[in-house]
């Protein structure tokens, strides 16, 4: 266990509770493009998260460490609060006049029906080959959760986007899932590595689940977009691309640099980002907005 996780820190489930009443469409008030470059953070969340939960909850029993077996409890009562946090965000945006209902659809095929615990709904019956099939996906899981934790560590940093004219309550979302996101970002390597740690289905899966997180976000920023009547024009790259400049976004430099680092057979997750850094932030949000989190596994 002290191996798989570096950091001594006992991972703290936490929900905040968030008022998007006054939350206009456009919460980034000066940027209506990167609003929405932003907004696909939302339809994009909770299916993905509901997986990772479902994957660990199945895991779980194979679990002989104590410790690992703790933090992956924790872990999966973060993400499912993530999942909520988000889907909560998704139902505004329709609400105010976006239908991401298509999109939605389509995650949940991708996430339940295709890589799922029944791959494209057919039903594993050989424990051996469901076993593989497990251990396949916690390695996706590693993978996707590396992507969280790379963008949880640059939504703490990025002073372009904290210094914008934002909507408090829609920043205090990503910056809390960006914090956690931080704070548990070993865990899924722990998992993976527990069970497996086959180097070559931990890469193997990277070059799937990387692109098509990518594509995932292409696409919601595309039917935001296309669905917001108020924008002028459709979404074109030079948007992005200003954007990064800006720090509102991403680098693509810096996403790149991070897939590439994952790649290397001595990568850790514990060097990516701070825990320090997670935890002062969690630790100064506002009480009154905090919920102790019950969730079944």
């Amino acid at each position: 266990m002290h191996r798989l996780i570096q950091s001594g820190h006992t991972i703290v489930p936490r929900r905040l509770v968030f008022d998007f009443t006054e939350t206009p469409i456009h919460w980034i008030y000066d940027d209506p493009m990167v609003t929405q470059i932003l907004n696909s953070i939302h339809p994009i969340t909770p299916a993905p998260e509901r997986w990772f939960c479902e994957t660990f909850r199945e895991a779980l029993p194979f679990i002989q460490d104590e410790q690992l077996k703790d933090a992956a409890v924790a872990f999966i009562q973060q993400e499912g609060a993530h999942s909520y946090g988000h889907t909560l965000g998704t139902r505004h945006i329709e609400a105010l006049g976006i239908d991401l209902s298509a999109y939605s659809k389509m995650m949940n095929w991708i996430f339940k029906d295709m890589i799922g615990a029944q791959p494209l709904g057919y039903s594993l019956k050989n424990p051996r080959l469901k076993l593989v099939w497990l251990k396949t996906r916690l390695a996706m899981v590693a993978a996707a959760e590396h992507l969280t934790g790379v963008l949880g560590h640059w939504v703490l940093n990025a002073e372009g986007l904290h210094k914008a004219p934002v909507d408090a309550q829609m920043l205090a979302l990503l910056l809390w899932h960006g914090a956690e996101e931080v704070e548990h970002r070993e865990v899924a390597d722990a998992m993976f590595r527990h069970l497996s740690n086959n180097l070559w289905l931990r890469a193997g899966t990277a070059v799937f689940i990387f692109p098509l997180f990518i594509l995932l976000a292409y696409i919601a920023v595309e039917s935001l977009v296309k669905k917001d009547l108020q924008l002028s024009h459709r979404f074109y790259f030079k948007d992005y691309f200003r954007a990064a400049r800006q720090n509102r976004v991403p680098k693509v430099r810096y996403m790149v640099e991070a897939c590439l680092r994952y790649f290397h057979p001595n990568h850790r997750p514990f060097n990516e980002g701070s825990t320090e850094q997670a935890l002062a932030y969690l630790a100064h949000m506002p009480e009154p907005k905090q919920k102790s989190l019950k969730i079944s596994l």
